[in-house]
């Protein structure tokens, strides 16, 4: 059995800095909440991070993020979020204690780290891939793969000798409402009959935790650290993560695990935010309700 901690969407932030959409958890604090949880569990044999790991993608950012991770009893490997800047991503994650790699194996499973945001990188002069001029048209998209890392994923799949593949990634396709890019959804639709060893896929993005199944595949969704929502309740949740065990037959057993604490109680949702995240407004339509409410912004 292999057991591997998820954390998702932990948005470091530097001090006094204000979180991008303007309301969110102390992320720092609510990282070491969870550091304590898992902590306090069996010990794991991975932690996973897929992504949004920096709110803006600045490098004084990955630094806080980097000496958070650093604490945790196991090795650390991650994958960028729509939230993360390539260059910055690469260089602040660069540490003896995180690892990037992009296939592990182990055993008799090959576990792969997705680039859900390789589709909206573009070719500079040396024909390097790099993120597009306009950080909003990276932080603004749900997903996007593109051929290279479509072609990456179906060879890594072929290549390994490993019986079982799980893919992590930041987005999860076919999230509904919470996802706005078809586009991406059918890239996969495209892409996972192909790939007949993956038992399923960890992402995150959604804030919202939950699991589903996408064309037969196990799709698991961590919570996250900035905010959490439970659609279903009409509340906030608190900060949390999954743990996964991997059994050597294949099958797989995926957690959600919250951290109950007076600092982060249930509050209730309004009706316009449920309708955003189901996808039944548009984030225009939800701008113009939140300015008739509040004029004076």
């Amino acid at each position: 059995m292999i057991r591997i901690a998820q954390l998702s969407d932990t948005h470091f932030l530097e001090d006094g800095e204000e979180p991008e959409g303007g309301f969110a958890y102390n992320t720092a604090e609510a990282f070491d909440a969870v550091r304590d949880h898992i902590h306090a569990r069996p010990r794991q044999d991975l932690v996973v991070v897929t992504g949004d790991i920096a709110d803006h993608g600045r490098m004084a950012q990955y630094q806080r993020a980097a000496a958070a991770f650093s604490q945790l009893d196991a090795p650390i490997n991650v994958c960028p979020g729509n939230h993360d800047q390539h260059a910055t991503f690469t260089v602040g994650m660069g540490r003896p204690t995180i690892g990037t790699s992009r296939v592990i194996e182990v055993d008799n499973w090959c576990f792969l780290f997705v680039d859900s945001n390789a589709g909206v990188m573009v070719p500079d002069e040396t024909g390097r891939m790099v993120d597009p001029t306009e950080y909003d048209d990276r932080l603004h998209r749900s997903g996007a793969l593109g051929d290279r890392e479509s072609s990456w994923v179906r060879d890594m799949h072929h290549a390994t000798g490993a019986d079982h593949v799980f893919l992590w990634l930041h987005h999860p396709p076919a999230a509904g409402g919470l996802s706005r890019d078809d586009g991406y959804t059918d890239e996969w639709r495209a892409l996972l009959p192909d790939l007949t060893k993956v038992r399923g896929m960890g992402g995150g993005h959604t804030h919202v935790p939950a699991q589903y199944d996408f064309l037969g595949c196990p799709i698991f969704v961590s919570p996250a650290f900035k905010n959490n929502f439970d659609l279903d309740g009409g509340t906030t949740l608190p900060p949390g993560y999954r743990t996964f065990e991997f059994m050597a037959d294949g099958s797989i057993t995926g957690d959600v695990h919250l951290v109950q604490d007076p600092r982060w109680p249930r509050r209730p949702l309004g009706r316009a935010v449920i309708s955003l995240m189901r996808g039944e407004l548009s984030w225009d339509d939800f701008n113009a309700i939140v300015a008739r409410k509040n004029p004076a912004s």
